[in-house]
């Protein structure tokens, strides 16, 4: 697995719109969090706003979009405005191969899930992070929690409670023990939809992180059956459960269904990680390697979720052309982001 450097301050980083149109001034607010608080140069196509639909734009705008991201020798990394729903539609045009010999970070969640899963899938790890619509109304826990993800590699400590960007604290563990394994996931809807395609990385061995918002429970037990009966969930080493945010219905917590199907699969599993679509939404690596801690009732301390194998991650795999590698240190129902 291919770990993209850290990043510094002043590091141009690109913001594109892969998928749905977003609300500018919630854009401006991101930008501005990106820009003041994380400390790096958020750059952006001026058609970055167009509207086709339920689209940001037709196809081929936003897949030159995305390629010029790519190919950009002074970002570090990408940045996606909003998810919603249109990624996928441009998945078959996606090459990983010039994100695997100049890397860049790929943050998002949502409808970036699709990407998230190729670039997994080729090779490269990626965060599951908060959209630009999201970061401007992100609480400051969340904005260190990210800004010390891509910029510092804490090691983490198996006890205790994890520093920022060493890990994720949960609330309750749902069935005990202690595992590592890359960690893969994101928008369950998401993961059940890239089900009987090329583009869904293999789960065996892995820690499944999922998330969702606005579905009733009914449907993430669709889902979960779907990618169940396909196979696709044979092997999980772990699962760690995130926000499922207006997923209730019918006299029934969405996130009760996820965890009566998790318990079955006797593997650890521990929920009430802080990452999805609140705004309190922890951005964590997917693609590396994980331990996921989930104490039993005589062991001290609440799950944590640990990025052991991000911590490995001191220097950029390669630099950009022309550019010297980075040194170290350095409510209401809502749609989806």
């Amino acid at each position: 697995m291919i770990v993209p450097g850290l990043l510094n301050r002043g590091d141009v980083v690109r913001v594109i719109a892969p998928a749905s149109p977003f609300d500018p001034e919630m854009m401006a607010h991101g930008i501005v969090t990106l820009r003041d608080r994380m400390g790096f140069e958020p750059r952006h196509r001026h058609d970055i706003f167009t509207r086709r639909r339920y689209l940001a734009g037709d196809d081929a705008r936003r897949l030159e979009e995305w390629r010029e991201a790519v190919a950009d020798p002074e970002a570090r990394a990408i940045f996606c405005a909003r998810g919603g729903y249109g990624a996928m539609r441009i998945l078959p045009q996606i090459d990983p191969a010039p994100l695997l010999t100049c890397p860049k970070v790929l943050v998002g969640f949502s409808d970036v899930t699709v990407l998230h899963a190729v670039l997994n899938r080729a090779g490269l790890a990626t965060v599951h992070g908060p959209v630009l619509t999201q970061l401007g109304r992100a609480p400051a826990p969340a904005v260190e929690h990210l800004h010390a993800l891509l910029t510092r590699a804490p090691s983490p400590e198996l006890e205790g409670p994890p520093a920022p960007g060493a890990g994720l604290s949960g609330q309750a563990t749902v069935h005990p023990g202690r595992v590592e394994g890359p960690l893969l996931g994101g928008s369950l809807t998401l993961l059940a939809h890239l089900c009987g395609t090329s583009f869904l990385p293999p789960l065996a061995g892995a820690i499944l992180a999922i998330e969702d918002v606005d579905e009733r429970p009914y449907r993430l037990d669709r889902y979960l059956t779907q990618l169940r009966l396909a196979g696709a969930l044979s092997g999980l080493a772990g699962v760690a459960i995130g926000q499922f945010t207006d997923c209730d219905g019918q006299g029934l917590r969405g996130v009760e269904v996820v965890r009566d199907w998790a318990a079955e699969l006797g593997v650890p599993v521990a929920e009430g990680f802080p990452f999805g679509h609140e705004d309190a939404n922890h951005a964590l690596p997917l693609g590396v390697r994980a331990t996921l801690v989930a104490p039993g009732p005589d062991e001290p301390g609440p799950p944590r979720l640990l990025f052991t194998g991000w911590a490995d991650r001191t220097l950029p795999v390669s630099a950009s052309p022309g550019r010297p590698p980075p040194s170290e240190g350095a409510s209401p129902a809502r749609p989806r982001d």
